[in-house]
């Protein structure tokens, strides 16, 4: 799908608004094809928001919108429960409205396969960026040992194993491995407590500390001549026709393109272009356990809606969902019901001895898919933002398809998929 909405390569700097994952992937990519870069980062250190706390998966098996058919139901009906894995605040829940409809919408057989489709094009470039990555030095200490994907229940079990078999002829990723029964699970990793009755290993896949992984970004970046930013807030665009200019915390900023990967502040800063996204702060939680034995892989406790990543001396378990209009207030009640449902599936592990609690914002949007791409009617300002859960997984990539449009008009994905223009419809 080829876009020419200005010169290839650009006239001028590319700003990137945002030094997150995201942010810094698609910098990367961008110096990495011949663009004079800026970086303009809101904190006082790169990969403030939902970049540093997550699980750290780079799992293409698990590319899929939130949206899946026989989970929406479910989720709408325990949303108002405070430990529901998908809970949206009382007091929230009228801004929300429009987003549960779409959401809905969203959990058709249809419309979730439409939805793999599309992420499918991004996922099958994983893996690919990542070795891109590793070559330059960046992210050297990803794991490859794969997952094991546990559930309570033999058929949701089955269920999730049919879906990730789908990933594989779609050529996203490896076949799972075997479905295993309770014995063979424990026997794989004697850390999975009795409620662990069914699963499976998916190979190859792998995970990573998201937070070194920014900070190897961060000094990449600058090493290329990346022209990066801290403490540098941004609070308007302003599309000049041959110039985008940028007011940020310091002064102006002028570039050829601009490319807004904020994050859900993303909403906000593009609203006054005539944008509106349907997209909000779906905050996750998370903190580390210190077993006495790590396991081998990454732990996928689908029933209990956690993923649990080994990362060096620590188990960092992350999941839940919460919608409360903020982005970054801590309710601990949220850390409990973790906890609560991860009870049952570990055992020889203290619970209580919890450090590094953290809570982020994930963007949310209601179709699961990325905002990714010029705006219509704006096109100098492209959109990178909305990766739901899966911002550790496919943001590198996410760098490679804005390169490829920003540099030489051609991001090698079909984007329509992913217009910022969707929701509107």
């Amino acid at each position: 799908m080829s876009i020419q909405p200005f010169a290839h390569p650009p006239d001028g700097p590319v700003v990137v608004v945002g030094g997150g994952i995201v942010g810094l992937s698609c910098a990367w990519s961008l110096r990495r094809a011949g663009a004079e870069v800026i970086v303009l980062e809101a904190g006082a250190r790169t990969g403030g928001g939902a970049s540093r706390g997550n699980a750290g998966a780079i799992c293409p098996s698990l590319v899929e919108p939130l949206a899946a058919p026989g989970m929406v139901r479910a989720a709408l009906k325990d949303l108002r429960r405070s430990d529901a894995a998908l809970h949206v605040h009382p007091a929230y829940m009228p801004q929300m409205a429009g987003f549960l409809l779409r959401f809905r919408r969203s959990g058709t057989q249809a419309a979730y396969d439409r939805g793999v489709r599309a992420l499918a094009q991004l996922g099958r470039g994983v893996m690919a960026a990542y070795d891109r990555l590793a070559d330059a030095g960046i992210g050297t200490h990803a794991r490859r040992d794969g997952y094991l994907v546990v559930h309570r229940d033999p058929v949701a079990a089955a269920e999730e194993h049919a879906r990730i078999a789908g990933m594989t002829a779609l050529g996203v990723s490896a076949e799972p491995g075997p479905l295993l029964d309770a014995a063979a699970l424990r026997a794989l990793e004697p850390l999975l407590g009795d409620a662990a009755v069914a699963g499976f290993v998916i190979p190859d896949e792998r995970w990573i500390d998201a937070s070194l992984l920014l900070d190897d970004l961060t000094v990449a970046v600058i090493a290329a001549g990346v022209d990066l930013r801290t403490d540098t807030s941004v609070s308007a665009i302003h599309d000049l026709g041959d110039v985008v200019e940028v007011d940020a915390a310091g002064g102006t900023v002028s570039g050829a393109v601009v490319v807004v990967a904020a994050g859900v502040w993303t909403r906000d800063l593009v609203a006054p272009l005539g944008v509106k996204l349907t997209m909000h702060a779906g905050k996750g939680y998370s903190f580390a356990l210190h077993p006495a034995r790590m396991p081998e892989r990454v732990l996928s406790l689908s029933s209990a809606h956690v993923m649990a990543s080994p990362l060096g001396d620590r188990l960092r378990v992350a999941g839940t969902m919460e919608f409360d209009g903020t982005t970054d207030r801590f309710h601990p009640e949220r850390i409990q019901a973790i906890v609560r449902g991860l009870a049952p599936m570990l055992r020889d592990v203290d619970l209580s001895d919890r450090s590094e609690e953290w809570v982020g914002p994930r963007p949310m949007t209601p179709d699961g898919l990325l905002v990714l791409g010029p705006i219509a009617a704006h096109p100098r300002v492209v959109l990178a933002t909305g990766h739901n859960m899966l911002g550790v997984t496919l943001g590198p990539v996410t760098g490679d398809v804005v390169a490829g449009l920003v540099c030489a008009g051609e991001p090698g994905i079909d984007l329509a998929p992913f217009a910022p223009e969707r929701f509107r419809r």
